[in-house]
């Protein structure tokens, strides 16, 4: 598995220039199904990652969205069954919709107005989608997401801000590497069939890291790392490290060292957490120095 993710992330980052770290965040992520969240400008390659990260799972659909605060829940969830609806069901028709897609990017997802967010809730947290009267389990492996601005703040979108456990600030590529962009190579992407990952082998990866040990000492550490970030932001609400990403941080620690072909989990896998516990960017220096001092 270790060498296949090697090869996986070397022909994801093919034509790209500084976007190592998001691919691999974006792939962890996947493989963990979990949620990212990329922030930054427009034009930073964000939906392309999303695409090409689409690519790996060879057997499950594809979905993609714009969203503004216009948009309708019938353009995301899909439209309501005429024939359903004649008979005084409501029922709409998902398929080629988001709750039908294994893998899904929703561009500028804090502009979604309130009869898509809580459908939205449903689906990121539980996989479920109320479709009418019926709770139908969604397909949703992992949900990419872009965004020029967060909501912090604005308690109507922390609870949807909050489900992406990763979250990698994306900035324009370094004065020291513009010479790259010039020998880009514009030809579409396509991911070779024999790298790519059936949704069955994804699911063996989440079952066998549940087996993957976290020693006594890094719970210490994560723990400690927790008690540094509420004194450091005790008058900041901004910044909270709730216990469902308590929970869901250990899950990703686990699958980064299985993926590594480990047991067990060792400081290289805490260095992710560098982009799991801030809520603005702008902390993110202070949070990198708390963890690093906490493994150090």
């Amino acid at each position: 598995m270790k060498k296949k993710i090697s090869k996986l992330v070397e022909a994801l980052n093919h034509g790209l220039v500084e976007r190592t770290t998001e691919i691999k965040l974006s792939l962890i992520a996947l493989l963990a199904q979990e949620n990212i969240i990329l922030i930054g400008p427009p034009g930073t390659a964000k939906s392309e990652i999303s695409r090409r990260i689409s690519q790996v799972v060879k057997d499950t659909d594809y979905y993609e969205y714009l969203l503004t605060k216009f948009t309708t829940p019938e353009e995301i969830f899909g439209p309501l069954s005429i024939k359903e609806l004649k008979e005084g069901v409501f029922k709409r028709n998902t398929k080629g919709y988001l709750p039908s897609s294994g893998v899904v990017f929703l561009d500028e997802i804090f502009k979604a107005n309130s009869a898509i967010l809580n459908s939205l809730l449903t689906i990121i947290n539980e996989r479920i989608f109320h479709n009418g009267s019926k709770k139908e389990p969604v397909p949703l492996l992992s949900l990419i997401s872009a965004s020029n601005e967060l909501p912090i703040g604005d308690s109507e979108l922390e609870a949807l801000y909050d489900r992406f456990l990763i979250r990698k600030y994306v900035d324009y590529v370094s004065d020291d590497n513009l010479d790259a962009l010039f020998n880009v190579d514009n030809e579409p992407f396509q991911l070779d069939e024999d790298l790519k990952l059936s949704v069955e082998e994804i699911q063996v990866v989440v079952r066998l890291a549940r087996e993957v040990i976290i020693p006594e000492n890094l719970i210490s550490v994560i723990k400690d790392i927790r008690y540094k970030l509420k004194e450091e932001f005790k008058d900041n609400l901004d910044e909270k490290f709730s216990d469902r990403r308590l929970v869901k941080i250990q899950k990703l620690l686990k699958v980064s060292a299985y993926l590594n072909d480990r047991d067990k989990v060792n400081f290289s896998d805490i260095l992710i957490l560098n982009h799991c516990l801030w809520n603005n960017p702008d902390n993110r220096e202070v949070v990198k120095n708390i963890i690093s001092k906490s493994i150090t």
